[in-house]
């Protein structure tokens, strides 16, 4: 055999090592940990709450407006402030919520 063909089987032997060697990291690679039903079922209930959360805020602070003008919050004034939301501030909030943290006292 010649010089050029021996490099030629050499270098297809190496490939050939390089490659199983590369698949058999690949294969061998520790996945990382799908979340369970649990995990997600509960990330879920965190989103939910927090956007509950934030339109309590939000009402809250539409309740200081209206009282710092001297009023009192009422459903009719709260539904007026709502009705002034852009469609896109409206579809992020949660509009019961809202309209509880406008209208009621705080509760302790």
């Amino acid at each position: 055999m010649t010089i050029r063909g021996k490099v030629a089987v050499q270098a297809a032997v190496v490939a050939v090592v390089l490659g199983a060697t590369v698949a058999g990291a690949v294969v061998l690679w520790p996945t990382p940990a799908a979340p369970t039903h649990e995990q997600i079922s509960e990330q879920i209930k965190a989103s939910a709450q927090a956007d509950l959360d934030t339109s309590l805020l939000d009402g809250r602070k539409a309740q200081l407006a209206i009282l710092n003008l001297g009023q009192t919050p009422s459903d009719e004034l709260c539904q007026g402030l709502w009705d002034r939301k852009t469609s896109a501030e409206q579809h992020a909030m949660n509009a019961s919520a809202w309209m509880v943290g406008c209208r009621d006292a705080p509760t302790p």
